[in-house]
Formats: C-alpha cells, structure tokens, sequence
C-alpha cells in the first residue's frame, strides 16, 4: 500500500533522507523509530507532501505522488497526524470536523467511508466537546480531534507522528489500542515514534533510523524475541515482551 524507494530529501539544498526504502503491506503497521534529528519527521513530511523529495519514488496503492502537491496527495489516500497535533486554537471541535470532513473527499476505496457521525463513535469524548475551541481540549482531547480530522480525510494509509508525546501513560496506550483497532479494520499505518516500547507492542515491523538512513528493518517478532540489539542500536534499555496478540479493538473511552 505504501512503498517508498530510495528517496532523498531535505531542507535548503540540504539532504536529511538519504536513499531511504520501506515498504508497508495493506493493514499493517510499520514503525519507524529513532533518536532525536533522525529524520523521522522528515520522512513522514515528504511522504505527505510538506517537504519536496529531492529523488525517490514514493508510491500509494502502486501510484506515484513524489512531487504532487500536498491536497493531492491527501486526496491519493494519505492522512497525517502531526507531531504536536496542531489543531486550530479558534475552532470548536465541530468546526474542525466540518472542514475535514469536505463533501469532496469521497471514500478512496471501497467499503464504509468515515463520517462525523462514525468518528464521534470511535471518539466518544469529542461528542461531549464539540462546542469546545481547540484550546480549551487537554492533549488527550487534541490528540483524538486530530486523528479523526485525519479520518475524515478517507485516508488509506495513516500517517502518525509520534502521537503518545506528551500524554500520560494511560492516554498513550488507549493510542496505542486506538491504532491497533485501525489496522485491524484493513487501514495501512506509518507509526513514527522516538519510545522503542511502545512500537514493538503494536507493530508489526520497525525500522531504524540513523542519520537520515534506514540501518534496521525487520518483523517486530524477531525484536520481540532478542530485544537487546535493537535497544542497543537505540543506547535505551531492553523492551519488556509485549503481549502476544494484538488486542481486540474496542472504542477509546470517555476519558479525557
């Protein structure tokens, strides 16, 4: 569903990607992890449109998009989840939906498309905040409208961009049980991460990124398995065994 080959790009003439290759299977979950100025933002940014590749191939559901502008992308099937969630301060959680939420973006492919009405179910306690500006959520909050402005979008494959920074323990696995969910209803997830524990409990391969270059991409089983290489590479301390199976997919509670 998504594949990415060999692609270069950066900032100013500079080069943070270099020759970076991943390939990502329909309803599965790859993670992308690594150090601060990795190049992990980077990555997700080109992909979405917001940094032009300097060379590359960057494929949705086998078509091209490198080079296309940013909505054009969106409207390919692609849907991102910012890091820092950037929602707008002046518009109420209604607002926001309406806009994503745009007449023209049918469905990218078949089967139920998202709605306000779908996500509001998905994402209970944004029922309750629709009055509610932007500023006035809690990061929980923030972090549930920009995710179903994402969905509204019909996107195919979702782009997230560390969603657990800055949430308690808690909100970061009903995340984490939120993306699960999403996979398991056939929609294809780039995870970028900077915690190595919370990738391998939900992924189902990761990758490293070291320098802007991929140096590690492998199932999330053999991780799970012998832990400490990948640890090392990253200078954090061995991951404890997540649970074996993927959890069931459930709502995220009301909890803000």
């Amino acid at each position: 569903m998504l594949t990415v080959d060999r692609l270069c790009a950066g900032y100013g003439g500079g080069i943070v990607l270099h020759e970076v290759s991943l390939r990502v299977r329909p309803g599965s979950i790859q993670a992308v992890v690594g150090r601060n100025g990795a190049g992990k933002s980077t990555l997700v940014h080109t992909i979405a449109g917001l940094v032009r590749a300097a060379s590359g191939r960057i494929e949705i559901g086998g078509v091209h998009v490198a080079g296309r502008q940013p909505h054009r992308i969106a409207q390919s099937g692609v849907g991102l989840v910012p890091q820092g969630r950037r929602v707008f301060s002046r518009l109420t959680v209604a607002e926001h939906l309406h806009l994503a939420a745009a007449p023209w973006r049918a469905p990218t492919s078949g089967g139920e498309g998202w709605t306000v009405a779908r996500t509001l179910e998905l994402l209970p306690r944004l029922a309750v905040r629709l009055r509610h500006r932007g500023c006035e959520l809690s990061g929980g909050e923030q972090q549930m409208l920009a995710i179903a402005r994402a969905l509204l979008g019909q996107p195919r494959v979702l782009l997230l961009d560390e969603p657990c920074e800055g949430l308690s323990p808690d909100l970061a696995a009903r995340v984490r049980e939120l993306v699960n969910g999403l996979a398991a209803d056939g929609l294809t997830v780039l995870l970028v991460e900077q915690q190595l524990q919370h990738a391998i409990e939900i992924a189902d391969r990761v990758a490293v990124l070291e320098y802007g270059r991929v140096v590690y991409d492998r199932p999330t089983a053999e991780a799970r398995r012998d832990p400490a290489p990948l640890a090392a590479m990253l200078s954090v301390a061995a991951v404890a065994p997540p649970p074996p199976n993927r959890p069931t997919p459930r709502l995220w509670a009301d909890t803000p």
